[in-house]
């Protein structure tokens, strides 16, 4: 390892210090800080600044507030902006055809199927850690996360202080500042000092000058003035660490070109690309040619698969003929090669390491020797975690109570160590594959309520729930729930389409309800501010009569549609009408008697809105003249202007405060003389 004495060179070495820290957290044994662990910067560039910001726990339901203020007046600042991780509609808009990205930020969204969401959680891990380093590299996934800003401050403003506010559930967890002086554009600098080293296996490149970048990218061409082409198709990073004593290690090249044959000449150049995604300026050509080297080529980096209890890899294998065997170095850090796992040199292209511990990340490389003995560089790391792949055991008692359009779901608890919670699941079909997950993070409580749309009534929901622990091992789904919510939603209000009064009948028709639920309809009538319904029961015709209206007031009819459940729609528009009385009182007795040379009428009738009778005589039964000058109230009436020994005969009309009138039957009496 080239070792360099530069402690200045950490404080530009952030940005790759930040990615390593979260991917390879879990080998230094830190626990992850309370503290977010923010990294904010800002650049200046021509007519704008540009402000970056990383949260390092890999978690992005953040909300970022951006305020400005003028160096001058550090107390008086302005919000600018107030950023979170765009929903799914605008980041489809943001990324454009940047699916990958799409995918790791929406994982179940973009998921084709339940199994698709079962590999997204787990792993969730590398879903987090490749989504963080994609936002590094490309600023139009920063902008979906929410950790991209571009500020064009006053052009009065000479120097300008950028504070970033982290708020979780509306809490403040972080706030920095950063201060810059808008106009005053740093050029990146070239990268220096590029050297190509000559391999009997191809040519490993190298430079300085890499600490203001996070990546690099580099070219090739077989003239110096000739057509450059980008060798890599992934960005470069350069590894570095820092050791005790202050000094600083760097691998022996930064990326090993093994296309060339031996004797072959190429030119390389070399550029990085910052933090905010800028490339800098493309290095000097260098000259790199193939020379014979006693030592294999060295390996591609192995592939790992991690059980439970074990860690495998297995490599191509070198492509030099004298090959005789590989061996396995294993690490904790990142860099290095670390130990050799294996006493005898390995044949074959695979190994299986059964010494490991649960949670802890191993990296290893992979070297060939040959026959003369001679041993390869060892490839880049290949990273493996032994990982708890035993779920714990399945909720057992599901319970639904359902309380309107509340759905309360309790549980038994699941007894282990280490539990992480519950996920909720929720379909409309038993047998439907893909039941819906109604939260993307296990809760602990062994409750939960599922709130619905109270119009969700028509048909049943079913819910299971799984346990999952630390690891994202995930149960085997409990036994279902059924529930039905009530039915709350009426159907919706008649239509009325004609009224009319006939006989002093009010007819009422209105169009039909079509719901599927509909059992009939109510019809009300409203008196002096007094609302009634006037039919016994909820009949299924649009149409009502009501034969006995209140008359002579002001009536309002108004319908209502009932469904199975007995739940009212709104009234119908309502129809105000004034019937006027039509029916003739009646006559429950007439009689008519002398008394002392008198003749004596009594009229009775049941009717409660009589006006009064009139009373009319005749002394030959056709000619009858009216003897009562107005009105009778009462019962009786005595006509006393008679002769003795003469024949009378008597009618009388009733009247009723309708003016509708109702003639008697004829009565005669005789006078004695």
């Amino acid at each position: 390892m080239a070792r360099i004495n530069r402690d200045l060179r950490m404080k530009y070495m952030k940005y790759l210090s930040i990615l390593l820290f979260v991917f390879c957290l879990p080998v230094f044994g830190f626990a992850a800080p309370s503290d977010p662990g923010l990294v904010f910067e800002v650049k200046s560039t021509t007519g704008a600044v540009k402000l970056r910001w990383l949260v390092t726990d890999k978690h992005f339901d953040y909300t970022y507030v951006l305020s400005r203020a003028a160096a001058a007046n550090p107390d008086e600042k302005e919000e600018i902006a107030r950023l979170k991780m765009a929903d799914f509609a605008a980041a489809k808009t943001i990324l454009a055809d940047n699916e990958a990205a799409l995918k790791l930020m929406f994982p179940f969204k973009t998921a084709k199927n339940q199994a698709e969401k079962n590999q997204s959680l787990a792993q969730n891990e590398n879903r987090l850690n490749m989504l963080l380093y994609l936002s590094v590299m490309e600023p139009n996934v920063a902008t979906a996360l929410g950790q991209y800003y571009e500020d064009k401050p006053p052009v009065d403003m000479k120097a300008v202080l950028y504070t970033l506010e982290v708020f979780k559930r509306g809490e403040l967890v972080h706030t920095n500042t950063r201060g810059i002086a808008p106009g005053i554009v740093k050029q990146l600098l070239m990268l220096w000092d590029v050297q190509a080293h000559r391999f009997d296996w191809g040519v490993g490149v190298k430079w300085q000058g890499y600490e203001p970048y996070t990546a690099f990218n580099v070219y090739r061409s077989d003239q110096y003035n000739g057509e450059y082409k980008k060798l890599n198709t992934a960005p470069i990073q350069v590894q570095v660490s820092k050791n005790a004593n202050g000094t600083i290690d760097v691998a022996p090249y930064f990326y090993s070109d093994t296309t060339l044959k031996t004797g072959e000449l190429a030119f390389y150049k070399v550029h990085g690309v910052d933090f905010f995604a800028d490339a800098g300026p493309v290095s000097i050509p260098v000259l790199g040619m193939v020379k014979v080297d006693p030592r294999p080529a060295p390996l591609l980096r192995p592939e790992m698969e991690s059980a439970e209890t074990s860690i495998s890899m297995t490599w191509n294998p070198s492509p030099d003929k004298d090959i005789i065997g590989y061996n396995v170095y294993r690490t904790r850090n990142y860099e290095g090669k670390g130990e050799k796992l294996n006493k005898e040199l390995i044949a074959g292209t695979s190994y299986t390491d059964h010494n490991v511990e649960v949670d802890l990340n191993y990296f290893y490389s992979i070297t060939a020797v040959n026959k003369g003995g001679y041993e390869s560089l060892p490839s880049l790391n290949g990273q493996g975690l032994a990982k708890d792949a035993t779920p714990p055991e399945v909720p057992q008692t599901l319970v639904a109570d359902v309380i309107e359009a509340n759905v309360n779901l309790h549980w038994g608890d699941v007894k282990a160590q280490d539990l992480l919670g519950y996920r909720i699941y929720r379909t409309m079909s038993v047998n439907d594959p893909d039941w819906a997950l109604l939260n993307n993070d296990p809760i602990a409580a062994v409750t939960y309520t599922d709130v619905l749309s109270k119009n969700l009534s028509r048909h049943p929901y079913y819910y299971r729930v799984t346990s999952v622990d630390t690891h994202y091992n995930e149960s085997e789904p409990s036994d279902f729930s059924k529930i039905q919510l009530p039915d709350v939603t009426p159907p919706k209000a008649p239509s009325i389409t004609g009224s009319s009064v006939r006989e002093g009948q009010v007819a009422l028709t209105w169009a039909q309800v079509d719901v599927y639920d509909l059992a009939g309809f109510n019809v009300y009538r409203e008196v002096a501010g007094k609302r009634a319904k006037i039919n016994k029961s909820v009949f299924v015709h649009p149409a009502f009569v009501d034969s006995k209206p209140r008359v002579d007031v002001p009536v309002i009819y108004t319908v209502v549609a009932v469904d199975k459940t007995g739940n009212e729609s709104e009234p119908s528009s309502t129809v105000n009408l004034s019937v006027r009385d039509h029916i003739k009182p009646q006559i429950s007795s007439f009689k008519a008697s002398v008394v002392k040379g008198e003749v004596h009428l009594k009229v009775i009738s049941k009717d409660t809105d009589l006006a009064g009778f009139n009373v009319f005589r005749s002394h030959n039964n056709r000619d009858f003249l009216k003897i009562s000058h107005a009105r009778i109230k009462e019962q009786t009436f005595v006509d006393g202007r008679v002769k003795k020994g003469k024949r009378y005969f008597y009618k009388v009309v009733i009247w009723d405060v309708a003016a509708n009138k109702t003639e008697s039957t004829v009565r005669e009496v005789r006078v004695a003389k």
